[in-house]
């Protein structure tokens, strides 16, 4: 019985090593979209964001299927981006963001399930030692 419940704590510790954590904000979001001379969305294309200054670009990707580039400006009014294609058709410009959008940013990291991570906990642990005291019911009712 011991050992049941020892393998059930050890199993339990490295499932925490595979959460991946969730917040959802309602920050406004600086939308930008690229096309082609012709009118044609710059689709499925890389880009990078770089802040004012800084060398190293806050968040690079493609383009979605309309060629839009999406990010939060985080109280900063000037960007640079950087949209490339492999044909070598391409844009590197400053952008900026206009103020109302940079009021509304919010700053939290509150995870939005709400629900804190020590009930996850004990929710988890009151399931599995119920089904362990239902097999052991049974268990015991057919030794009888």
């Amino acid at each position: 019985m011991r050992a049941v419940v020892l393998a059930l704590a050890l199993l339990a510790a490295p499932a925490a090593a595979h959460e991946v954590g969730l917040s959802q904000g309602g920050a406004p979001a600086t939308v930008l979209t690229l096309r082609y001379a012709d009118g044609q969305p710059f689709a499925y294309e890389a880009f990078e964001l770089y802040r004012p200054g800084s060398e190293l670009p806050l968040q690079v990707g493609r383009t979605d299927a309309q060629g839009r580039v999406v990010f939060v400006a985080d109280g900063r009014p000037v960007w640079r981006l950087k949209a490339y294609s492999a044909d070598g058709h391409g844009v590197d410009r400053e952008i900026r963001v206009d103020s109302a959008a940079l009021a509304g940013a919010v700053q939290d990291g509150a995870d939005s399930a709400g629900v804190p991570r020590g009930w996850l906990l004990a929710g988890g642990l009151g399931v599995i030692f119920g089904l362990f005291g239902l097999l052991q019911l049974f268990i015991g009712r057919k030794g009888k």
